[in-house]
Order: C-alpha cells, then sequence, then structure tokens
C-alpha cells in the first residue's frame, strides 16, 4: 500500500502545496469530485476576471505573464 500526503482543496493553496511537496520528492493526490481537470472553474462566470495585479496572482514554479 503506498502513502500519499493528500491535498484537500485544487485552489491556489493546493496547487501551491502541490509544487512543493513534489520538489520535496513526496507522493500527493488532490481530489476532485469533477469528471475534467479544473473543478469548479469549468461553471464559473464568461465575465470573471483577475481583481489583482498578475504578479500577485502567480503560482510557485508557474508565474502569471
Amino acid at each position: 500500500m503506498e502513502v500519499y500526503d493528500l491535498i484537500v482543496t485544487g485552489g491556489q493553496n493546493g496547487l501551491a502545496c502541490g509544487y512543493f511537496l513534489r520538489r520535496a520528492g513526496l507522493k500527493y493526490i488532490i481530489p476532485d469530485d469533477q469528471q475534467q481537470d479544473g473543478g469548479a472553474w469549468q461553471y464559473a462566470w464568461n465575465s470573471l476576471t483577475l481583481f489583482s495585479p498578475a504578479e500577485y496572482s502567480s503560482l510557485p514554479g508557474w508565474m502569471m505573464p
């Protein structure tokens, strides 16, 4: 039986944690109850935009242009 560290969110916080877990060589999963990647983001409004400058919306290892 394999042991995983579990992340309970797929939002920015969970994705950032996943980045650092991978760098540390730990196994993890990010659960999502949707059929496709992206979970609830698939159902966001078309008018949804970032409310903050891009430099504050980046993820570790994946900078926002």
